[in-house]
């Protein structure tokens, strides 16, 4: 085997690794996206329970001064 054989092996070889770690990461990155946005819906949910308590609590002790 010459080098003029091997090299477009090698050349597509290395094309092959490429793509296959481009779709991981862009896997990864669209996870964290999900997960984020995952998360950003959780804060919202807790601050909205929060000031649902918070104005349930003054109307409570508006009712029974």
């Amino acid at each position: 085997m010459n080098f003029k054989k091997i090299l477009p092996v090698i050349f597509v070889g290395l094309l092959a690794i490429l793509a296959v770690v481009l779709v991981a990461k862009l896997i990864s990155g669209a996870a964290s996206i999900i997960t984020g946005a995952f998360n950003a819906i959780l804060g919202l949910v807790v601050i909205v329970a929060l000031v649902i308590i918070v104005v349930w609590m003054f109307r409570y002790a508006r009712k029974n001064k």
